[in-house]
């Protein structure tokens, strides 16, 4: 059965399934797999430019990419297609929580989601923000985006 409900992410799914009375033991016994997903504008393909800027200067406004020197980034100028915005279209980002024997061990009435999600990333989690880096690195989307639509997981 697939279902939805409102989180901010795949790990905190499992809280919010505790806070809404589903007891420990049957969240263990029938999830399979967690998946999260935003919709995040894309840049207009008419009006695209490129820019650079410097990986420490997305670091401080809370983007890491791994990368150091300059960036090579884009952004609409905005266009009669994009109607002045510099968008056109949207593309989702999502993570997947695979709902392993590990996860599920830790699924228990005082769950602590730091702890949960800590593990899920040691498992290969791609989480929502990774995920708009990589868009935003690809030229597909802007930091302002990945800014708007994720936020970071301390």
């Amino acid at each position: 059965m697939l279902s939805t409900i409102q989180t901010n992410d795949a790990t905190s799914t499992v809280i919010r399934l505790l806070d809404l009375g589903v007891p420990a033991f049957l969240i263990q016994a029938t999830l399979v797999g967690i998946l999260s997903q935003r919709l995040i504008r894309k840049i207009c393909p008419h009006c695209r430019e490129a820019f650079e800027m410097d990986a420490w200067e997305l670091t401080e406004i809370g983007i890491s990419t791994n990368h150091s020197g300059p960036v090579r980034l884009f952004r609409g100028k905005g266009c009669n297609h994009c109607r002045k915005t510099g968008y056109y279209g949207r593309l989702a980002i999502y993570e997947v929580l695979a709902y392993s024997d590990a996860i599920k061990r830790l699924t228990t009435s005082q769950v602590d989601l730091d702890v949960l999600r800590n593990e899920a990333v040691a498992q290969g989690m791609v989480t929502l923000r990774e995920n708009a880096v990589k868009k935003l690195l690809e030229g597909v989307t802007t930091y302002q985006e990945v800014l708007r639509v994720t936020y970071e997981q301390m």
